[in-house]
């Protein structure tokens, strides 16, 4: 995904991908990640370069000047290195993994918005209904055809209406400012809007096959990469100590300018230069500890990987099962019902107006009407986050953002 810094509301309401595109660039976790990757890149810097040499001056009569430096290479530093490169692959597939798991929040908590945004105007649907019933029972009273109970049962159901709107727009207000959190906007706005809409589509995801959607999980998770790539850089450091009882030797060149040294070389000349070699000698420390925690270090990466399998089999399955059964009661839902429940709302108050049924028949009709809704509404959220959640699950983008109502 290419990540823009943009404002996700500079050029009007934004859509989810926008969303999602922003909280790429922006969202404080992912940045962390990257920082992350850019200090195990520092790492790999750090074990591939060799030691500075070290300069001596040895005071006397006459001066002495040394140059010495490790001979920094064999099994040590191929171990080493490999370790470093391998520690930078893991934290990069621990970046991809923090990029799925913001992902998925970031459009859980979209369509979290587009549902409170919904459920705030069924309220204030329910709210006109309400104070039109109200009007239309206060006018009857006047003329003597409603009675004055009736009207002071509407006043409650409306008060109680108020209350109802006034909670869901604290709640979508809530919404939009965790939205804004997540995705990494500087200053949120509690006026902040999205683009996207609650209906439902059918996605095509083939969860009636679990075996082909473990295959796509187990191959494409970026978390059992970041996993299989720390057992190698295990080993890789299990190696590495491995290799310490066979030390660096250290190479010395010496160099007196005002005496040569009383060396004879062929021809009959001396020289003022001398070469040294030396290394440290495992006496008394054979590296036994060192070698115990990188035994116990594979070991450890070893059942962290077989662990994130395991979680992986079992995000899969969960997430299809959950998709599944979204899929059919939002399916029931979009099954004609609405429209029926919407149609008892319109007969319930023609015939009370014209004095065929009780206001209790209005009122229950309606609430049945707003429960209804409510749920379809939940369901239909519930059948995209699940989807996602799949999407998550799986490690792959099966549902594009572009794929979802806006």
């Amino acid at each position: 995904m290419v990540a823009t810094a943009q404002r996700p509301d500079s050029a009007g309401p934004p859509t989810l991908h926008a969303v999602v595109q922003f909280a790429l660039a922006k969202n404080p976790d992912i940045v962390t990640a990257r920082l992350h990757v850019d200090s195990a890149h520092g790492e790999l810097g750090i074990a591939r370069a060799f030691t500075n040499p070290t300069a001596a001056v040895i005071p006397g009569v006459p001066f002495q000047y040394a140059l010495s430096s490790d001979v920094d290479i064999g099994p040590n530093r191929y171990f080493r290195v490999k370790a470093a490169r391998l520690g930078l692959g893991a934290t990069r597939f621990s970046l991809y993994d923090t990029q799925r798991n913001v992902v998925f929040n970031v459009r859980s908590a979209f369509y979290d918005l587009i549902l409170d945004d919904a459920l705030a105007s069924l309220a204030s649907d329910e709210r006109d209904i309400l104070v039109q019933l109200l009007a239309a029972d206060s006018s009857r009273l006047k003329n003597g055809a409603a009675a004055e109970a009736d009207v002071v049962t509407s006043e409650l159901n409306l008060a109680r209406a108020d209350a109802a709107l006034a909670h869901a727009q604290a709640t979508v207000r809530s919404a939009r400012l965790a939205l804004q959190l997540l995705i990494g906007v500087q200053h949120p706005d509690t006026t902040f809007k999205v683009v996207g809409a609650l209906r439902f589509e059918t996605v095509g995801v083939p969860v009636d096959r679990p075996d082909s959607l473990l295959a796509v999980a187990l191959a494409d998770r970026p978390d059992l990469k970041a996993a299989d790539t720390q057992l190698d850089q295990s080993r890789a450091i299990k190696g590495q100590e491995d290799w310490l009882l066979l030390p660096y030797p250290n190479l010395a060149l010496s160099w007196q300018p005002d005496q040569p040294y009383n060396i004879s070389f062929p021809f009959g000349r001396t020289s003022r230069f001398t070469l040294g070699i030396s290394m440290p000698v495992p006496l008394w420390d054979w590296y036994g500890g060192e070698r115990e925690k990188a035994k116990a270090g594979v070991a450890v990466a070893q059942l962290a990987d077989n662990e994130a399998r395991r979680q992986a089999i079992s995000d899969v399955i969960q997430a299809a099962d959950s998709l599944r059964s979204a899929t059919i009661l939002a399916r029931k839902y979009q099954s004609g019902l609405l429209e029926k429940t919407a149609q008892a709302v319109a007969n319930a108050r023609y015939a009370y107006e014209r004095g065929a049924s009780s206001l209790l028949d209005v009122l229950d009709a309606i609430r049945t009407n707003q429960d209804i809704r409510t749920e379809y509404l939940t369901a239909v959220h519930d059948y995209w986050v699940a989807a996602y959640s799949l999407d998550r699950a799986l490690g792959r983008d099966l549902i594009p953002d572009e794929a979802s109502p806006q």
